[in-house]
């Protein structure tokens, strides 16, 4: 209990997998620790075979800033805690991050096998970071790219995060929720995440509200109008009632357009007014109260369904026609229901100048060596055509790219699979970003990660360049994603190599 109080940020570097410190220990032992190694996470693919959102790069960098902040005196006690090699122990305490990282911008949108973060670094320091940035990477890119999904499907009515209760602990909730607005959510309901990311809270009311005040439409109607006499002035004024606790179209909406006028609210209040449905079927009951509401005379008034909705019912309800103002989707973002581990990975591509492969039966997981950039290549209407992966340093075709000259790009598996980039034809974004150099955290590009809702139109405006047929929730036109001549040369010689060993 004693250490559980104690605990603070530097647990989060420590949220570690043992491996990680008996690889480092043997690697002390070695004097390999200086090894300079450098590291990729990157995803294999998507629920739905299209892009991911990026989220939760702000996050990566805190990392550092918190490995680097810590006293020695405090490392030394944590690591005295859990780890039993002394000389570990000292290495570790006196250890401060000195590598390099680059990565995507929170709100990218990103695809299969494209770095997302890269690590340069000693490879101790490297290796320590695997199991809390993937822990971070993983659970803040399901939620984002679930989002995405949501409000894609619901667009253009606003869908709220509101699935705090739902989420995987204090973390989920708190970071999910940030998440979730950079994958497009207009809002959230966590006190944590608007106090921590600044992103304002919102909310209505629940059922066990309503039913403080009794059982019955009497009951329901005192707490509708108590609720509006005490939130109608205040700063957030949202007047949301909750219509279905006893009977939708029988009780609810009934007692909640008496409320509203026994209350003064008409379509002259300056603040959202409204009704919830959380039950039922929402496509039918939905359109009946638009109609008596608008018949009562509050055609300004917000209809909001929520009711363990996903991207597939917010579909079907807008086939049937359905009255929505907006959803309140909980669960099924808050822990990306329906794809909950988004199966980020953390490889090795170099060590000490040498590119370094991954082979595997599964084609899938062979790995991508050496040190990458990825960039982006728009066509002449604007829109994302293909990413092509270059090698940081000596890569033929990455100067072509960078000048704009005319560049041929290829299917790695299938040669007669390739497109050309005409000079004056297309542009190019370089999506690979410094943020942290010899151990300094470059501020004015990790600062940017602290607007969210910077980070979300980011994400949006991205969204605007991707083609109708690649942003299908059902089997989404391909995107290419190719690697440089270069990148490719180098990956089958090394996989050569390893095969003339097996023979």
């Amino acid at each position: 209990m004693e250490r559980e109080k104690t605990l603070t940020e530097f647990a989060r570097v420590m949220n570690s997998d043992r491996y990680q410190y008996t690889e480092s220990d043997i690697f002390l032992m070695e004097n390999m620790e200086n090894k300079e190694a450098i590291f990729d996470v990157y995803f294999r693919k998507t629920e739905d075979g299209g892009f991911a959102v990026v989220a939760g790069v702000q996050e990566v960098i805190n990392l550092i800033e918190i490995l680097n902040s810590t006293s020695e005196e405090e490392k030394r006690k944590y690591f005295s805690a859990v780890i039993e090699e002394q000389h570990l122990i000292d290495y570790l305490a006196k250890m401060k991050f000195t590598g390099d990282i680059y990565a995507m911008r929170d709100g990218e949108i990103a695809y299969p096998n494209e770095p997302i973060v890269t690590i340069k670094a000693p490879l101790i320091q490297a290796k320590i970071l695997e199991t809390p940035i993937l822990n971070i990477i993983n659970m803040q890119m399901a939620i984002a790219t679930k989002a995405s999904r949501v409000t894609r499907a619901a667009y253009p009515i606003p869908v709220s995060s509101f699935g705090s209760r739902r989420a995987h602990g204090f973390d989920s909730a708190v970071a999910g929720n940030k998440a979730a607005v950079i994958g497009g959510c207009a809002n959230h309901s966590n006190l944590v995440t608007e106090y921590k990311y600044g992103i304002p809270s919102v909310g209505t009311m629940a059922h066990s509200y309503i039913q403080t005040f009794g059982v019955g439409s009497e009951a329901e109607r005192k707490a509708f109008e108590t609720f509006i006499k005490h939130r109608q002035h205040r700063e957030k004024n949202s007047l949301i009632l909750l219509i279905d606790t006893y009977n939708t179209l029988g009780i609810g909406i009934k007692n909640a357009i008496q409320a509203f006028k026994n209350c003064g609210i008409d379509d002259s209040y300056k603040g959202m007014y409204g009704i919830r449905i959380d039950s039922g079927d929402l496509a039918y009951l939905s359109k009946r109260c638009r109609a008596m509401l608008d018949e009562a005379g509050f055609k300004k008034a917000k209809i909001v369904l929520t009711n363990s909705l996903n991207e597939e019912l917010i579909r079907s309800l807008k086939e049937q026609g359905v009255c929505a103002d907006s959803y309140g989707v909980g669960d099924e973002i808050a822990v990306s229901k329906s794809n909950p581990c988004f199966g980020g990975v953390y490889k090795i591509v170099q060590i000490d100048n040498d590119p370094v492969i991954k082979i595997s039966e599964d084609i899938v997981k062979i790995s991508n060596p050496g040190f990458k950039d990825v960039f982006r290549v728009y066509d002449k209407n604007g829109l994302a055509y293909a990413d092509l992966i270059t090698l940081m340093k000596n890569d033929s075709d990455r100067e072509l790219l960078t000048q704009g000259k005319t560049l041929t790009i290829r299917d790695e598996k299938y040669d007669f699979k390739f497109s050309e980039l005409k000079e004056g034809e297309y542009t190019v974004k370089r999506l690979t970003k410094e943020y942290v150099i010899n151990g300094e955290i470059i501020m004015s590009e990790y600062e940017k990660l602290f607007d969210i809702m910077g980070s979300q139109k980011y994400y949006l405006e991205s969204l605007e360049k991707v083609s109708e047929e690649r942003k299908r929730l059902e089997n989404p036109h391909k995107y290419k994603v190719d690697l440089s001549s270069d990148l490719i040369e180098l990956k089958y010689n090394l996989i050569k190599g390893i095969k003339a060993e097996i023979r």
